[in-house]
């Protein structure tokens, strides 16, 4: 077995829903590692907090000003609405004053680690200072003119014209519909008697957002947020919906909401207000303005993203979808990350208004409702805009393409977060990851690969899918070359399917699957034995002695095409892949095993594009990043140095690092990325990779010594002194090896033609393994490990050609 097994430091906890699928979302199984979880129905089922969750903490708000229409929330009517809400229901909270149950005032400062991690603990980020939450508020709450819009139609309203500036109140040109963008409340006024206005924060899609201070429970700052016009019906039920369905709502990462009230103003009804907790800090769109026109660096990126997702499947687990998830309503605090402005939050899969931002937004939306994916989709595009530079429309919203590797260097960089961002939002929802949690997972795979490449230091992680490689390959293709100056015979360098094959590693059947009693303990055991006791559970199932779980059908054929492949039973592998994709053609394990069964078919152009698709499905997986490798090198050694070689040459290349540098456990891929970099003519980078070996591990000696073929393989012209010392210096440090010998020889034997070519060493007294380097004293070396060799030689034909070739070689004396 291959060392230092894909471990962790912050290992991933199995996955809760079904890992597998790419399509519409998994139902909901056992543990959950996030949060303590609710049905839709509000039941609830303890479970509990993990280090993946963001820490709790007290927070504080700050809110960017959207466009509505443009950069902003939209509303958007979806097809077939149902009745709307009723808001003559009674207030929840009307005569409720919510105590806060910590002891210190939320007004008060604590302090505070000046660092702090984030994603899974990999990424150390600065702390954001905590500031006075007064310097937040605006001195001149004002609504740009270019960010007006009518709340009926969306038609761009108080906008400047001939006769001056544009107007603050008014009636829309086209459908007569009011509008008001000045204020509600005033610094100082008093809110339903207790919530101190101090003034406007910022103005959102539904309204105006204030600070207030709650002189009821110790003076906390609080956030009141309003609405812009109380004739918008559409905002009073979005308003309406957030009360409700973030009442319950109780979790670290999302803003808190403490309160509703009723308060009459200078209008002529009394308007309402959501108290929700200050979030003090900045917001992501704050951070990403601040670092234009650079974006946000990756891992940084990453980290916040991964901070967030939690959050989101516990709104999820809700039957919730946030809706309008993007850079301004994410919040880095002092020492979390938060989700602020619950205004779009709504049932999955409901009709009717539907707010999100072009640009973030899924484009089904208007068919499917909000759902899961809609959700994962704006998770991709808040990490691509704040990673990317994303082309706009001519209204300013994003448009919805990602850039093209070609034209992004940054996904030149980092190929992996390309294929992370186009599955996350992918046209089709299908294809999208089907949960947070599956987002997650791959995102920290993902982080690991860019930190990786970064940093040039290793950040292995133990997967979620897949088992450990159960072998290694590769290993001697390029020392093994030497074994003919033993045995006499050729040996052909090059990767063999069958090796590759029985050393990749075997997709994993979920602990919390219901069949992964019955089928666990099969995934690594004979492939005879597999089937067999397969047919055993049928007929056992058939007779009422066991009852069939609900995913033994699909878990029991993926069982048994493992078992095929390992048998080479090809056609009954591929048969059973066919029955299955009708119904589970989402599932990428079907790539994976079709892509396997090609391999070994000999079909390896075929084999590399599922092995390819399954990479896309899984970007933060080295599985298939290594499968991948492995086949492009396959399919170069048929390639025609005319056709494209250098295109399999160079995926090759790039995988076999991917995986090399993100762990060094996988062996397989440095022996890989040696051979590329040697093939390259990169010599001396090849044998830095070999190096990178570990001590411990069983292959150290080998890629210690391929190092040293690699060394004295260069043309004789180009191998310098110091190459030659260093080679001989390596070969003396390590062990006594079968292979010792012949390396010897081919050590002294190139000493000995250099010396040939050059003449003169720089050092009278260099030596090469205890010989001097001149004429006389190489040709004495080269004769007596030549006559060792012999010795070994197992075929008595080879071993008189090899002393015959000692006699030649011998220094010339006078007897």
């Amino acid at each position: 077995m291959p060392e230092h097994p894909s471990a962790s430091e912050y290992p991933l906890r199995p996955a809760w829903a079904n890992r597998r699928m790419r399509g519409a979302e998994a139902p909901p199984s056992g543990g959950h590692p996030w949060s303590t979880r609710r049905t839709t129905r509000g039941q609830m089922s303890q479970r509990f907090v993990t280090s993946a969750a963001a820490s709790p903490a007290n927070a504080a708000a700050e809110r960017e000003t959207p466009e509505r229409g443009h950069t902003g929330a939209e509303l958007t009517q979806a097809a077939e609405p149902p009745d709307l809400l009723d808001l003559g229901a009674p207030d929840d909270f009307g005569d409720f004053d919510d105590i806060d149950g910590e002891a210190v005032s939320g007004r008060n400062a604590r302090s505070r680690p000046s660092v702090r991690r984030l994603g899974a603990g990999l990424v150390v980020l600065p702390r954001v200072k905590s500031a006075d939450p007064r310097a937040a508020v605006l001195e001149n709450p004002e609504v740009p003119e270019q960010k007006r819009f009518c709340w009926n139609c969306q038609d761009p309203v108080g906008r400047s014209g001939p006769g001056g500036p544009g107007a603050v109140t008014g009636e829309c040109g086209r459908c007569r519909s009011p509008f008001n963008f000045r204020p509600a409340l005033q610094p100082g006024e008093l809110v339903a008697e207790q919530y101190e206005v101090q003034g406007c924060l910022a103005h959102g899609g539904l309204g105006w957002i204030y600070l207030a201070v709650d002189r009821n429970v110790s003076d906390r700052w609080v956030v009141l947020k309003g609405l812009q016009n109380p004739q918008d019906f559409e905002a009073h039920v979005v308003a309406l919906a957030e009360r409700q369905f973030l009442s319950e709502v109780d979790y670290p990462g999302v803003v808190k909401i403490y309160n509703f009230v009723k308060h009459r103003s200078a209008r002529d009804i009394a308007d309402g207000y959501i108290v929700m907790e200050y979030v003090g800090g900045r917001s992501l769109k704050t951070m990403l303005d601040q670092a234009a026109p650079a974006r946000i660096p990756v891992a940084e990126a990453i980290a916040y993203t991964m901070e967030i997702l939690p959050a989101l499947d516990y709104l999820h687990s809700f039957g919730l979808a946030y809706n309008d998830l993007k850079p301004d309503n994410i919040m880095v605090t002092e020492d979390e990350v938060k989700l602020i402005d619950l205004g779009a939050v709504a049932a999955m899969e409901s009709y009717g208004s539907i707010y999100g931002t072009p640009g973030y937004q899924a484009p089904e939306i208007l068919q499917t409702g909000p759902t899961v994916v809609t959700d994962i989709y704006a998770v991709g595009r808040t990490l691509a805009a704040l990673t990317l530079d994303l082309a706009k429309d001519t209204e300013g919203n994003y448009r919805r393409d990602l850039p093209a590797a070609s034209e992004s260097e940054l996904l030149r960089r980092y190929p992996y977060l390309h294929r992370l961002l186009a599955r996350a939002t992918d046209p089709d929802p299908a294809r999208r990851f089907p949960s947070a949690y599956s987002m997650y997972c791959q995102l920290a795979g993902v982080l690991r690969m860019v930190l990786a490449a970064d940093t040039g230091r290793e950040h292995p992680q133990a997967s979620v899918e897949f088992g450990s490689p159960r072998e290694d390959f590769g290993i001697e293709t390029v020392i093994g070359q030497t074994d003919g100056m033993v045995d006499g015979m050729h040996h052909q360098p090059g990767l063999e399917a069958a090796a590759v094959v029985a050393a990749l590693p075997i997709p994993l059947i979920s602990g919390e699957d219901p069949s992964a009693d019955l089928l666990s303990s099969l995934l690594h055991g004979d492939a005879r034995h597999t089937l067999d006791a397969l047919s055993q559970t049928h007929e056992r199932i058939a007779a009422g002695t066991i009852v069939e779980p609900e995913t033994f059908e699909l878990e029991g054929a993926m069982t048994a095409i493992r078992a095929h492949l390992d048998l080479g039973e090809l056609d009954k592998a591929r048969q059973r892949i066919s029955r299955l994709r009708p119904a589970y053609d989402s599932d990428w394990r079907l790539e994976w095993f079709t892509a396997v069964a090609a391999l070994l078919d000999g079909n390896y152009e075929r084999a590399y594009w599922h092995f390819d698709e399954v990479h896309t499905m899984l970007p933060g997986e080295i599985a298939p990043a290594l499968a991948s490798a492995a086949t492009a090198e396959l399919v170069l050694q048929r390639a025609e140095p005319s056709g494209d070689a250098e295109r399999w040459h160079r995926e090759a290349t790039d995988f076999y690092r991917l995986v090399w540098q993100t762990n060094h456990g996988m062996t397989s891929a440095a022996f890989g990325l040696a051979r590329r970099l040697a093939a390259d003519g990169q010599i001396h980078d090849a044998v830095a990779v070999l190096d990178q070996v570990p001590n411990a591990s069983r292959h150290h000696n080998v890629a210690q010594m391929t190092g040293c073929l690699l060394l004295v393989s260069q043309p004789s012209a180009e191998i310098t002194e110091v190459d030659l010392i260093e080679t001989a210096h390596r070969l003396a440090r390590l062990p006594e090896q079968p292979r010792s010998l012949q390396l010897k020889v081919i050590v002294v034997g190139v000493a000995l033609e250099w010396l040939r070519v050059r003449r003169r060493p720089a050092s009278t007294d260099a030596e090469i393994l205890g010989f001097p380097l001149t004429e006389p004293g190489l040709r004495r070396g080269l004769e007596t490990c030549l006559r060792a060799l012999a010795r070994t030689a197992p075929e008595r034909l080879h071993r008189y050609r090899l002393v015959d070739l000692a006699n030649s070689v011998r220094p010339y004396t006078r007897w």
